[in-house]
């Protein structure tokens, strides 16, 4: 099942952002499940997370706010590798200012959620 950004009520995408600069490779098989998104099940999942437009939304499942995107781009070989980055920084909505503590925030979601690493 692939989850769309109508599964779960959603805010705007917020116009405080700050590009992460955050770098992975996925294997094709990987980026699939990530494309596939997330669709909490109950309330003690955090993350709605939706892909549209070759971009991957993190999404706080009680507020709706996206609080990280990023943009997949397919290699010839099949992988697919993160080629632009954002996170939240409008801080009504997210306080983190740390780039260093997004970036492990988003590889521990996307580990526990899809059981996914990367190939770096």
């Amino acid at each position: 099942m692939v989850v769309k950004k109508s599964d779960w009520k959603t805010m705007p995408i917020p116009v405080e952002k700050a590009d992460l600069g955050y770098q992975k490779v996925f294997r094709a098989v990987d980026a699939k499940k990530i494309m596939s998104g997330y669709k909490p099940e109950d309330m003690d999942d955090r993350w709605f997370i939706y892909c549209e437009d070759s971009w991957v939304y993190f999404v706080r499942s009680w507020t709706g706010h996206h609080i990280f995107g990023f943009e997949l781009a397919a290699s010839p070989d099949g992988s697919s590798c993160v080629i632009a980055s954002w996170a939240n920084r409008n801080i009504d909505e997210y306080q983190s200012t740390s780039e260093t503590a997004d970036i492990q925030t988003i590889n521990d979601l996307i580990n526990g959620i899809f059981n996914v690493r990367s190939n770096d």
